[in-house]
């Protein structure tokens, strides 16, 4: 049955506006997948932002944390050299007072001459006479540690028999260690980088260390010899050879 000229054209527009929504419907679907690549893009660029800032902020908070630990380290060793300065300037007095000579001991710190590398006394510390050996020991330790080293760890390990003669075990230990720092967190001064190093700064550790432990001059009771260790393990570096064997009075 033929189809009227009416009839076809009204196909022809149905046909038509069915094209124009199919292409309308396409348009905006693409539309809708480019917005969403966009977006995609955007957020992963946003994400790696976010990201590197995140890595400036942790970066810029350990800065400031080392920079905290080492503004607290200047001041603490101001408050130890302030208080080093008002211990000596009482012991010069004391020295001059029989009463205080009567139930102490003034024991010197050596130090070597920077011209002679002569041992030399730069302080004083004193204990009472009733203390007991290891005491002392550990007491000059310590007064070693805050007049020439910085404060870094000089202790007392034991005293031990080698035929008949009295050795005390020294052990030298750094302080980043104690803290739970790893070495490039180290605050302040170490043995290795700074009393370790150079002829003439190996051969002022040595004196101050092993003159002042073994108190030649001192009359009393005292060790027969000293023995150094460094974290625990014999001393062996080139500066400070001396340290690795026993040195006796």
């Amino acid at each position: 049955m033929p189809v009227s000229k009416k009839t076809g054209v009204l196909l022809l527009l149905l046909i038509l506006i069915s094209l124009f929504f199919n292409i309308v419907s396409f348009v905006n679907i693409s539309n809708i997948s480019l917005d969403k690549e966009a977006i995609e893009s955007s957020y992963d660029s946003l994400l790696s932002e976010v990201q590197s800032l995140k890595k400036e902020i942790s970066r810029l908070t350990e800065d400031n944390e080392v920079l905290r630990r080492n503004i607290s380290y200047a001041q603490q060793m101001s408050d130890i050299n302030s208080s080093i300065i008002k211990e000596q300037v009482k012991l010069i007095d004391l020295k001059k007072d029989w009463r205080f000579l009567r139930d102490n001991e003034l024991f010197p710190i050596y130090d070597a001459n920077e011209e002679s590398n002569e041992k030399e006394v730069i302080f004083y510390t004193s204990f009472p006479k009733t203390l007991k050996l290891n005491e002392k020991l550990r007491g000059i330790g310590n007064k070693l540690s805050q007049y020439c080293f910085n404060g870094l760890p000089i202790e007392l390990e034991y005293i031990k028999d080698i035929e008949g003669k009295k050795v005390a075990v020294i052990n030298l230990r750094e302080s980043y260690i104690n803290e739970g720092l790893d070495i490039e967190d180290k605050v302040g001064y170490t043995w290795l980088d700074d009393y370790f190093q150079g002829s003439t700064g190996g051969m002022q550790t040595y004196i101050r260390l092993v003159e002042t432990f073994l108190q030649r001059d001192y009359k009393g009771e005292w060790i027969d010899g000293v023995e150094f260790l460094y974290e625990g393990s014999k001393i062996n570096y080139e500066h400070i050879e001396g340290l690795s064997e026993i040195i006796y009075r």
